[in-house]
């Protein structure tokens, strides 16, 4: 993971929540086909888990974190990111009109398109991709 063999950052561990996160997220996916209280909780962690790495984010880019050649990238997921996170919270807070299965199905995009974005800024701010 990590090429020139650098210490551990906090980027690092924001990615390995963020990964954790949307393993979490997949399984509750799969685990509504045979109880949905179980996938509530499991999508609620899930959600939950994810917060201390967004806060992460969002501290880091209050710094003036920028990628000069992706800025439209970053953009992008910022934008992405902003949606899942409001959808989610109206799932978590059971919001009932909204828990339907074609918005839980926007969710499901939403967040895997916030996190491959994610994991892609990530390997542009560690050279793993160059400009």
């Amino acid at each position: 993971m990590f090429p020139d063999s650098r210490s551990l950052t906090l980027s690092d561990l924001s990615l390995l929540i963020q990964i954790l996160s949307f393993l979490l997220f997949l399984y509750a996916v799969y685990i509504k086909r045979k109880s949905m209280a179980k996938h509530g909780k499991i999508a609620g962690v899930a959600f939950y888990l994810a917060l201390p790495s967004i806060f992460y984010m969002l501290y880091s880019r209050a710094r003036g974190l920028t990628l000069p050649y992706y800025n439209s990238l970053m953009g992008l997921h910022m934008l992405i990111g902003i949606l899942t996170i409001f959808t989610g919270i109206l799932f978590v807070t059971n919001r009932w009109k909204w828990k339907v299965k074609k918005y839980m199905d926007l969710e499901i995009i939403l967040w895997t398109g916030t996190f491959f974005l994610g994991i892609t800024i990530y390997m542009v701010l560690f050279g793993l991709i160059s400009p």
